[in-house]
């Protein structure tokens, strides 16, 4: 009875020691995802804090299916073991691996989209000097334009005015017949 104890409690030591070492790849995969993306410091305090809450889910939730939910110091110990052993031996080997790869697929990225702006470019290099000589010729139409509706309102203002001024002077003239009233 003793020695089943025993197994099954280091069935439950060597479970905690692979839920520390899943742990630590995981936050491995954060760290990646975070050297791929910019992040600000409050999605890394907000991804931290996930992580910790779904690695608490994991760990509860593995004592609860091994251990009938019974919490054990040796078990937490297991978990830390796990984590720590994996930072210090695999992690250091798979962080330098995963940065390596990721220098080389920026570069593919970066030769992939220089390939793709050599056609782009030739055409900018091509069509400047045509694109400059229509930016000419609009800005002179333009001016010229500019020069015609500036007439052309100058035209309208003097119009009214002389409309204006023709009515004016038709009502303040002193030879024309008033009106009668009917004060009668």
């Amino acid at each position: 009875m003793a020695n089943e104890l025993v197994n099954v409690q280091g069935a439950l030591f060597i479970e905690c020691l692979k839920v520390g070492i899943m742990m630590g790849m995981v936050y491995d995969l954060i760290r990646i995802f975070r050297k791929l993306v910019y992040h600000f410091d409050w999605l890394v305090h907000l991804e931290d804090l996930l992580y910790w809450v779904g690695c608490s889910f994991l760990g509860f939730g593995m004592l609860y299916m091994h251990n009938y939910a019974e919490i054990r110091l040796f078990a937490f110990l297991g978990i830390a073991i796990g984590a720590v052993g994996y930072f210090v031996t695999l992690s250091v080997i798979f962080m330098k691996i995963a940065t390596k790869c990721i220098e080389i697929l920026r570069q593919i990225v970066s030769y992939i989209i220089h390939i793709a702006l050599i056609p782009v470019k030739w055409t900018i290099k091509v069509l400047t000097p045509y694109w400059i000589r229509f930016k000419k010729m609009l800005r002179k139409l333009d001016k010229n334009r500019h020069k015609r509706v500036r007439e052309w309102k100058r035209g309208a203002v003097v119009k009214n005015a002389d409309v204006k001024t023709s009515i004016n002077v038709m009502r303040n003239r002193k030879d024309l017949p008033k009106a009668k009233s009917n004060e009668s």
